[in-house]
């Protein structure tokens, strides 16, 4: 029995033991709690918008148990919120957190509006303040944005939008049949999920070389570390351009991230649809750009990794010049970069023509551009592309005069004309390697668009095709 009774003392002071090591806590000056962080800091966030929650690791490495209070620094008036193991609020009293154990601390900021255009800035910290007394804080960070927001507007007669606050559009931004939006350089329009510019009426976006129009999702966070919302598609609609709207005109624009680009209804195709110059439709789920039956001119522009085609034109009449136009996307594998038709779905739409000059239309299939026309027109089809690159698997078209096809052969092809060509499905800069077989190829009309999409002047003879004219310094 004495044997016995000495066991059953060891093996409870074991259990004991074995309990207390997890879960003894202690006031002791000597413990402290440890931060993945001493700063957690949000990147620009919209004035009177909750941000997505950022935070930070809190760390016991000892082997007692601590207990703890935490405090917002501003109280309940701080722009910051802060949730601790499922509870949130100014104060959290009551934490614990057991030896060798950790908690996440999630932190979200919703800063007011505020009566400045400019940058500005917000901070607070969260004060931890332990059982012994100890006090420890992380600070916190925010860059805030005022912003218009535009929920289901309607722009019925003429209206200029000023860059001096960004825009957030919600649902849909619509300018009604006889009304003209003018953008002035350097508006930003940020679309929440699935909104678009539905114009019936007409815009007008001329931004500058130095003060582009931009319009992009409105998520400002990042999806992954490195990855930011920015640089992914399907963030919004897109831009709709209704039957009876014409003279429509984008000049430095940048369109990037939605589910298509340019989509242009039925049209007049004696009547300009659309005129596009040193502009950037980039990273979209759909088309770039689509068109029924219009009459659109692009030049100077960048049409890049759409997840269905860059260009997709049925019928009507198209001239691009100087154009980037290529089919890279990380998300999809795609349709051919630029596709000419007489055909939508059972209709026949009449084909007035199309010139691709001084372009590059690449992307991954052997083939990317495809002309599919009905047989009474398909060996007459008035289009042409000359003094281009270009990816085609059959080049004994006529049609295509000083060409430099792609020879997958070569050192050079595809995606390896572009700087940085591992990045292309994130980037929207197409800027030419010093190797690209695109440089020098392109005809004398370089004179009447005298500077590439960079600002970068062009020769009046030998320019490269693109709308980048080749740069040593771009890397």
């Amino acid at each position: 029995m004495k044997r016995f009774g000495i066991a059953w003392l060891i093996c409870a002071v074991l259990a004991l033991g074995s309990c207390t090591d997890d879960w003894t806590f202690s006031a002791s000056l000597r413990y402290g709690l440890g931060f993945s962080a001493d700063t957690v800091r949000f990147d620009t966030v919209f004035t009177g918008v909750a941000s997505a929650s950022n935070g930070f690791m809190i760390y016991n490495t000892n082997d007692v148990g601590l207990r703890f209070d935490a405090l917002m620094g501003g109280g309940t008036s701080s722009p910051f919120r802060m949730n601790l193991d499922g509870e949130g609020g100014a104060v959290i009293t009551g934490l614990e957190i057991a030896a060798g154990d950790s908690l996440f601390c999630f932190v979200s900021v919703n800063i007011p509006e505020t009566d400045t255009p400019a940058l500005f800035d917000a901070f607070d910290s969260i004060r931890f303040v332990l059982e012994s007394g100890t006090v420890q804080a992380v600070r916190l960070s925010a860059c805030g944005q005022n912003v218009v927001r535009l929920r289901s507007k309607r722009i019925e007669s003429d209206t200029v939008l000023t860059a001096r606050l960004p825009y957030i559009i919600f649902d849909t931004l619509h300018v009604a049949e006889g009304a003209t939006l003018t953008l002035e350089p350097g508006v930003r329009f940020y679309y929440h999920n699935n909104a678009v510019l539905d114009v019936a009426g007409r815009i007008v976006a001329q931004g500058t070389l130095d003060s582009m129009i931009m319009m992009r999702g409105d998520r400002l966070d990042n999806m992954l570390s490195e990855l930011p919302y920015d640089l992914l598609t399907g963030q919004w609609g897109g831009i709709r351009l209704r039957s009876g709207s014409y003279d429509n005109k984008l000049e430095w624009c940048d369109i990037h991230g939605g589910n298509w680009g340019i989509l242009a209804d039925s049209a007049d195709a004696d009547r300009t649809k659309l005129t596009m110059i040193s502009s950037i439709i980039h990273n979209v789920n759909g088309n770039g750009i689509e068109t029924t039956g219009c009459r659109i001119e692009v030049a100077n522009s960048q049409i890049t990794n759409a997840g269905v085609s860059c260009v997709d034109l049925t019928g009507g009449w198209a001239e691009f010049t100087f154009c980037t136009i290529a089919g890279f996307s990380l998300w999809s594998v795609g349709s051919q970069a630029v596709i000419i038709t007489d055909r939508r779905g059972e209709s026949v739409v009449p084909f007035l023509g199309a010139s691709f000059r001084n372009c590059i239309i690449t992307g991954r299939h052997e083939t990317e551009f495809i002309p599919l026309f009905t047989d009474s027109i398909a060996k007459s089809a008035p289009y042409s592309v000359s003094n281009s690159y270009l990816t085609v698997k059959d080049t004994a078209d006529a049609r295509y005069s000083n060409v430099v096809f792609e020879d997958r052969e070569h050192e050079v092809y595809g995606a390896y004309n572009f700087v940085d060509h591992s990045m292309r499905g994130y980037s929207s800069v197409f800027a030419l390697d010093s190797l690209s077989v695109a440089r020098g190829i392109a005809d004398t009309l370089s004179v009447l668009l005298p500077i590439d999409l960079a600002g970068v002047p062009r020769p009046p003879s030998g320019a490269d095709a693109g709308c980048f004219q080749y740069q040593p310094s771009v890397r």
